[in-house]
């Protein structure tokens, strides 16, 4: 997916900025805020030049973070007698952004400092995962995978430092109503702050729960 060259992938979002975008890449680019970010529409059905007449445009169709496949947008606005204008349209957003990439290879377990990150551009639409946006969410935090310069960080290639041992006595809790309930169990998996991990806990049905790591080292039961 990345064979072209790092400078050639970073060139390509001024080159679409070079061009003026149409109203609707500005739209769907604008639902991307506080994110900037460049789109490049690629029609399918429906005719989008409808909206150059139309004021009080807007997307009425949630999009989704990682704009990989064909697209169904619903936009609503006026027309130049002030009537309400419905339209659906498909096609491909590809969408242009900054994301963070590693200065020097990282290897798989190894931990990801904050002086090894530095911003790119690159095209967040072609993206296996949804590109993580935060250098401050990145660093300390350890490769799933191996990191190497050029290629975006994704949100499935980095995890918080365990700080739950598979073995470990835990606390897990559930509340509802205002009251909390707590199950003491063991942890069957290595976990950091926000992971999701299953505990053994001999008095429940099948013996065991899930629970998200909280900053306390305590879980959260999942029912």
């Amino acid at each position: 997916m990345f064979r072209l060259p790092v400078i050639l992938l970073s060139l390509i979002p001024l080159m679409c900025a070079a061009q003026s975008p149409s109203k609707l890449e500005t739209l769907i680019a604008a639902t991307w805020a506080p994110h900037q970010v460049t789109c490049r529409w690629e029609p399918v059905f429906g005719d989008a030049a409808r909206l150059d007449s139309w004021s009080e445009c807007r997307v009425t169709s949630e999009l989704p973070e990682a704009a990989h496949d064909l697209l169904t947008i619903s936009l609503s606005g006026k027309d130049a007698n002030n009537n309400d204008c419905q339209l659906t349209i498909k096609g491909h957003a590809h969408i242009f952004g900054a994301a963070y990439t590693v200065n020097s290879r990282v290897k798989l377990g190894a931990e990801i400092k904050r002086e090894n990150i530095a911003e790119i551009e690159c095209e967040w639409s072609s993206l296996r995962d949804v590109a993580l946006l935060d250098a401050n969410a990145i660093a300390g935090k350890f490769a799933i995978r191996p990191l190497v310069p050029g290629r975006p960080i994704l949100a499935g290639d980095v995890k918080p430092r365990a700080i739950i041992k598979s073995g470990d006595p835990v606390v897990i809790e559930y509340e509802q109503g205002g009251v909390i309930v707590k199950v003491e169990g063991v942890a069957m998996k290595d976990g950091g702050i926000g992971d999701k991990i299953p505990v053994r806990v001999p008095e429940v049905e099948y013996n065991r729960l899930e629970g998200v790591i909280q900053d306390d080292a305590t879980l959260r039961w999942i029912p």
